[in-house]
């Protein structure tokens, strides 16, 4: 069986699946190409305008070997750049592991819109790409064990939690002054990017009355900023920010007083 055979179904439910959902936000009306690793291969479905649906476009050799089990976004040079969404088959296995693939798609929709633009603005991302590379987004030595940062991190969820707009303005001040300019600049980075993700993953999972994604586990590690991201950026929202505009949303993040 051919691989647009054997995923033909899938790539249907997936494109019914956002018409139900796209009207969350604007990134969902977009469609972003689709890399499913398999047998060693990229192979890349794109959406077809015309015909509405998902076709195979092109197969490259996977020379990264890619782990199965792969959620993540980033551009294919083979593929002209563009970014797309990189999984493995069984995200297909449920309508809950599809969600995972909305989740990719907004990351490919900041790359698209307003990522270059952003990263161009602060030194951390400047001065890390001409020495590392993308991989300071996975390997930043933030302080995620020092007491301060962690006593915050319990702090806030809750301040957020109980909507207290006073709360949150007042630690957020502070743990931008415990912490270094380079880590608060990842921290923010890191909210935005990976804690819109995660709130629209959210927001999808409410819409179809499936369990939320809240997961955070001790001892803290990157992951944490999905969680305290999508927490903030609901808060935003709850208190009348608009967040269609994502670049704007990454400036309130980052502001200095609330």
């Amino acid at each position: 069986m051919s691989m647009s055979q054997k995923y033909k179904q899938q790539f249907e439910q997936l494109v019914k699946l956002q018409e139900t959902i796209k009207h969350i936000h604007p990134l969902l009306q977009h469609y972003y190409p689709i890399a499913i690793v398999e047998d060693g291969n990229y192979h890349i479905f794109d959406y077809n305008m015309d015909c509405k649906e998902y076709r195979l476009e092109h197969v490259e050799k996977d020379t990264m070997n890619t782990p199965i089990g792969v959620r993540a976004a980033f551009p294919l040079e083979c593929y002209d750049n563009r970014a797309a969404a990189v999984v493995s088959g069984e995200i297909f296995d449920s309508v809950g592991d599809q969600i995972a693939i909305f989740h990719e798609n907004v990351h490919c929709y900041q790359f698209e819109t307003c990522e270059l633009k952003l990263r161009s603005q602060f030194d951390l991302a400047r001065n890390a790409v001409q020495i590392e590379g993308y991989y300071w987004e996975l390997q930043y030595p933030f302080p995620y064990e020092d007491a301060v940062f962690v006593g915050y991190v319990s702090k806030v969820l809750e301040k957020l939690a109980e909507n207290n707009l006073d709360g949150v303005s007042n630690l957020r001040r502070e743990i931008r002054s415990h912490l270094t300019r380079e880590q608060v600049e990842y921290m923010v980075w890191q909210e935005w990017k990976e804690g819109f993700a995660r709130y629209i993953e959210n927001v999808i999972r409410r819409e179809l009355g499936i369990q939320e994604n809240h997961f955070v586990e001790q001892p803290y590690g990157r992951t944490i900023f999905y969680e305290m991201g999508s927490r903030l950026i609901e808060f935003i929202h709850h208190n009348g920010g608009d967040l269609a505009d994502i670049e704007a949303l990454y400036h309130r993040m980052n502001e200095d007083t609330w």
